[in-house]
């Protein structure tokens, strides 16, 4: 019998203290590939039909420089995946103590 073994990312939601226990609400985040919004810009132009291809053709060279300061955006949501743990402090020690909004990954095995 092969194990099958799957590692998901969570972010830490909110840790609280129990003393030596503490207890982590982990949450699964899903994010978008990131979202360009020149070429979203850029595609709009081509769709418009009034326009002539000169028109065209400089409004899309004048979108970079508009748009200079922007990086493209990533959507991120969440997953309905959340899950609360409870580990000793030096268990939580050991991975580095991490903090809320910090990411942690949780292996997965049956067998």
């Amino acid at each position: 019998m092969s194990k099958e073994r799957l590692t998901l990312e969570f972010v830490i939601r909110s840790i609280t203290d129990h003393g030596n226990l503490l207890t982590l609400t982990l949450q699964q985040e899903i994010k978008t590939e990131p979202i360009d919004q020149a070429e979203i810009l850029k595609r709009r132009i081509d769709s418009v039909k009034d326009l002539d291809e000169d028109t065209r053709t400089v409004m899309k060279k004048i979108l970079p420089a508009l748009l200079a300061s922007q990086i493209p955006q990533q959507n991120v949501a969440f997953s309905p995946i959340q899950m609360n743990i409870s580990i000793t402090r030096q268990i939580y020690e050991r991975l580095g103590s991490p903090k809320v909004g910090e990411v942690v990954n949780v292996g997965l095995s049956h067998g």
